[in-house]
């Protein structure tokens, strides 16, 4: 076992004098002591600057043992009794479609229903077959009081029926398509003792969880025929006016939220944990909508899944106050666990400014952390063969990834998959996030420092310190609640090397920005690629559905591209009308994570608009720029960016370099090869190449491209003393300069 202390705090940003709670879990580990540190430089590359950091507080919290605290993945529904509803019920029939994907080794609950005359489960058993029985859940009844023959189909719909004849104590099971029964067995069953009322939906506090998808369950108060709860179930009108009607979940109603309703007239409404998949096909749609709002009634299933984890619910072991006079900047909690160092870990938040007094940095950067989310506690290096081939070389592994094979439990990535195949929609910082850490090695960093996302982010943050640049730090979590207001106490914004995911909000914020004057130093690749959705029904989770196109690991499936939480047409943005290139002046060209290579200037660098990026420096065109770098090798590299007039970027903007030949593992985006021929690689083509691109604003402003997520590696290079990072300081005094830049 490796031994790891790990930890998240309950938000990612905080400001001056807020409080932060800290949750801690120990894993192998007996005791541990925390300090604040702020981060400055993360990257440990013995070629690079140097790690750097500041010590804030030295004692958060004195010696405190580290507990083993349990993380419980799956997803589930409870629903509580209200007025004793389902305590006095006797004789019931419980009514639902499923289609389960997966079944455990322990089998799985769909519902488990405590009343009158018991619990009662109705499951699959571990090979898959229906059974019902009276039980109290916590495990699967070695001798089911009734069990059919078949195992249902995998991702087929199926209506299960299950009844129960109080006077005549017994129990039925029957299986169908909706229109017929197809299996049915029945048994005498006397009933188990009663123990209250509620109700359990696709298994219990994430135990035996059902993996697949359950459609809108019902409860009636009698001994049903089965052909009769079918044709109920068929006509939820007629359904909800029968006078049998306990309960009717309506999995259509409420989508945007973590409630789920009942329509009859008990109201016995009930809550979801760690965030299913709704907003999914239910049994009855046949395409006839591809929108959840327009046919809300045919989405009214939702997907369940064992590995679903948005919220570790650890209790909080210690809070701090951020010091009134912090400045902002990327701070976090660093544990020394049994007085190890060796051992150490941290846990990583913003403060950002004040929120009520105006700052005095006219800079900020705005660190990428949906981004992060969506990378969060991802296992690409030894869970997909193909990253070694993507990389041209062997995975380097560190302690948190050896941690992370161990704890599946610890949830997934963006990037993978859930136990039965699907795709993995939400992502949240309410758990342990092991790889948004200073000195942690990636996966796909590059030949080199192999540092990403958070840690590559952090050559950004060490150059301003070493240009003594007065900067604040903000989130994307920030900037989506925020909006503008918060952009508008800056004249420029930097990004982070790999700014790939976008709310609207956060994309009109910085589309207001630009609009009124402001400037953007995109100092990275593949940015404003996926639109995400924040929910204020759902703190901290964020949801990206993969639609149409795009580099991506999984489908969300048919009719499932719209966003539960708000609706919004999922995928790409260059799909939903808004291209990186109208915003930035460059698209995503390509990926490949071996080696970088430089730009070659073009005749645009000799512009008199862009003189002020070359000052001190040889704009010569036709030379190479940038041929170094920590991240393989070279400025321009690993996820690149283009400009390309037919995708949006301006007639204005300027092309001041571009990269030329990239190896074959650089390959053409899937949303750019509409014929599969051979002929898409870096070597084959000029469409694979990173584009150093300039464009004026007509408010005012600037934007800087670099279209390469391997520039800030090159500003490390030689401790920033480079052509890189003075170019970008040159780029950074003239952004903020207050005069404005013209329209030519």
């Amino acid at each position: 076992m490796v031994p790891m202390l790990a930890a998240y705090l309950d938000r990612m940003s905080a400001a001056p004098g807020e409080e932060i709670a800290v949750k801690v879990g120990g894993f192998g580990v007996s005791r541990y002591q925390a300090e604040l540190r702020r981060i400055i430089q993360g990257d440990t590359h013995p070629d690079g600057p140097g790690y750097q950091d500041e010590l804030i507080v030295p004692d958060l919290c004195g010696e405190r043992p580290a507990l083993r605290k349990a993380i419980t993945p799956g997803s589930y529904a409870r629903i509580a009794d209200r007025g004793g509803v389902l305590a006095s019920l006797a004789s019931f029939t419980i009514a639902v479609p499923v289609a389960p994907t997966r079944v455990g080794p322990d089998g799985s609950i769909i519902m488990l229903v405590t009343g009158g005359s018991g619990t009662f489960q109705l499951g699959l058993t571990p090979d898959g077959r229906p059974f019902a029985a009276f039980d109290d859940g916590v495990a699967a009844p070695n001798s089911p009081a009734v069990q059919l023959a078949a195992p249902l189909p995998k991702k087929a719909w199926t209506v299960l029926i299950a009844s129960y004849d109080s006077p005549r104590e017994t129990l039925s099971l029957h299986a169908g398509d909706g229109s017929r029964i197809t299996q049915s067995i029945s048994a005498e069953v006397p009933p188990s003792p009663t123990r209250g009322g509620g109700v359990f939906i696709a298994g219990l506090y994430g135990t035996r969880t059902f993996d697949g998808k359950i459609d809108n369950p019902a409860l009636f108060d009698c001994a049903l025929d089965p052909n009769e709860a079918a044709r109920l179930l068929a006509e939820p009108v007629r359904l909800i006016n029968d006078p049998g009607l306990v309960a009717y979940w309506d999995f259509s109603r409420n989508i945007e939220t973590a409630t789920i309703a009942d329509a009859s007239p008990h109201h016995l409404d009930g809550v979801l944990a760690q965030s299913p998949a709704r907003a999914m096909t239910g049994w009855r749609w046949h395409g006839e909508a591809l929108d959840w709002r327009q046919r809300p009634d045919l989405y009214s299933a939702i997907h369940f899944h064992s590995s679903d984890m948005t919220d570790a619910e650890w209790d909080t072991d210690f809070t701090f106050t951020v010091p009134p006079k912090a400045r902002s900047g990327i701070y976090a909690v660093r544990f020394i666990p049994d007085g190890d160092e060796t051992k150490e870990s941290f846990a990583v938040f913003a403060v950002r400014p004040a929120r009520d007094q105006p700052t005095k940095n006219s800079v900020c950067f705005l660190m990428p952390t949906a981004s992060y989310l969506a990378y969060a506690n991802h296992r690409l290096g030894l869970d997909v063969p193909g990253t070694e081939v993507g990389m041209g070389r062997l995975v380097e592994i560190d302690r948190h990834h050896a941690f992370l094979q161990e704890h599946p439990e610890f949830g997934y990535s963006f990037y993978e998959v859930h136990d039965d195949g699907s795709g993995v929609f939400y992502s949240s910082r309410n758990r342990p996030i092991l790889d948004i850490q200073p000195k942690v090695k990636g996966f796909l960093g590059g030949w080199g420092s192999n540092v990403w996302q958070f840690n590559a982010d952090t050559h950004i943050t060490g150059w301003l310190e070493h240009e003594g640049v007065g900067y604040d730090v903000i989130t994307d979590e920030d900037l989506h609640n925020d909006g503008l207001a918060l952009l508008r106490r800056y004249r420029t914004v930097i990004t982070g090397t790999h700014p790939e995911y976008h709310s609207t909000a956060m994309l009109d914020a910085i589309q207001g920005f630009l609009d009124r004057g402001g400037r953007l130093m995109y100092l990275g690749g593949n940015g404003f690629y996926w639109r995400i959705s924040f929910s204020p029904h759902h703190p901290g989770v964020i949801e990206c559905r993969r639609s149409e196109a795009g580099i991506r690991p999984w489908e969300p499936g048919p009719g499932q591209f719209h966003h539960a939480f708000t609706g919004e047409y999922g995928g790409l943005w260059r799909r939903n009308g808004r291209s990186s290139g109208a915003l930035v002046g460059v698209v995503m060209a390509s990926q490949g994570f071996d080696i970088s290579e430089p730009y070659v200037l073009s005749e645009a660098a000799g512009d008199p608009r862009v003189a002020f990026m070359f000052e001190g420096l040889d704009g010569t065109p036709g030379r190479r720029f940038g041929a170094f770098g920590l991240s393989g090798g070279g400025a321009a590299g690993l996820e690149i960016d283009r400009a390309d007039a037919a995708l949006g970027t301006p007639p204005h903007a300027l092309v001041v370099g571009s990269s030329q030949t990239h190896t074959d593992i650089y390959l053409m985006t899937p949303e750019d090869l509409l014929d599969p021929t051979p002929d898409w690689t870096g070597t084959q083509t000029d469409l694979v190449r990173a584009d150093l691109t300039f464009m004026e604003t007509s408010g005012g402003g600037a934007v800087l491209a670099v279209g390469s997520i391997a520039w800030a590696g090159a500003m490390a290079w030689n401790g920033f003393d480079n052509e890189v990072a003075r170019l970008t300081r040159n780029v950074l005094r003239r952004f903020d300069n207050p005069a404005p830049f013209k329209m030519p």
